[in-house]
């Protein structure tokens, strides 16, 4: 029974790793980053076979999600992330640390996008 408190808490990760998308550091990849409702989503349906969730609200991606693509006939894996604000890294929920943290540890090139019909 003492080890009943340890097994369960790896059980927890290996569940919480389970729901993780599977990123290939091995492939050419692109992270589409920036503000809530900018189309980072709709941009990924679009250029991949992906169905992430659109809606007109924003903080309607929770979570990473990996579509793949070809580009002249080479694989490419696009990485939708979840709206980041404008604030400082402590004030950041755990949502939008997953993009922070893709970011920070990801070989990619980065898509910043914005809405410039909102400006």
């Amino acid at each position: 029974k003492k080890q009943k408190g340890p097994f369960e808490y790896l059980d927890q990760v290996r569940q919480h790793l389970a729901r993780l998308p599977a990123i290939d550091p091995s492939t050419r990849s692109i992270i589409l980053c920036g503000y809530p409702n900018v189309g980072k989503s709709s941009f990924m349906n679009g250029i991949t076979r992906a169905n992430v969730d659109v809606q007109p609200y924003p903080f309607t991606t929770k979570s990473l999600f990996v579509g793949h693509t070809n580009y002249r006939y080479l694989p490419w894996q696009i990485i939708d992330t979840p709206g980041i604000l404008d604030h400082s890294l402590e004030n950041r929920n755990v949502i939008e640390m997953q993009s922070i943290t893709a970011l920070a540890h990801l070989r990619a090139c980065v898509l910043f996008m914005i809405d410039i019909s909102e400006h």
